[in-house]
């Protein structure tokens, strides 16, 4: 099933801790490279500071399908057509960009980030 998924696509793709799988080295030669957090069972490995806030951003990602889901019904499947299935998406999308609690991230005022050369400053 991850051949089908993952058949052409070269870059980073970020997943949860499931998606580790014994195809990692055959996707890695394909020049995909699949990014997760690690088991408790695994050794840790290295990462590029820009990779591991990205794999902390996917949380923020998750919040915003649930929210998709949940209250607008975006995981309805049982479209005549394809063009209905879009034009759902698309209103779905729409009502979110009105919603008044949407997903965000919290920066206390105090604190700056600076990023300075895949080095994450807190002053």
């Amino acid at each position: 099933m991850l051949n089908y998924l993952f058949a052409g696509l070269k870059g980073k793709c970020f997943g949860d801790k499931g998606y580790m799988t014994a195809l990692f080295e055959e996707f890695y030669q394909k020049g995909l490279q699949l990014i997760t957090k690690d088991r408790a069972t695994m050794k840790n490995k290295l990462l590029l500071l820009e990779d591991k806030l990205k794999l902390r951003k996917r949380a923020f990602v998750e919040s915003v399908n649930d929210i998709l889901t949940s209250v607008f019904d975006l995981e309805h499947t049982r479209h005549r057509s394809s063009v209905n299935a879009m034009a759902h998406m698309l209103a779905a999308l729409t009502a979110y960009c009105f919603y008044d609690s949407k997903a965000s991230v919290f920066l206390p005022e105090n604190q700056h980030l600076i990023k300075k050369k895949n080095v994450l400053l807190i002053a």
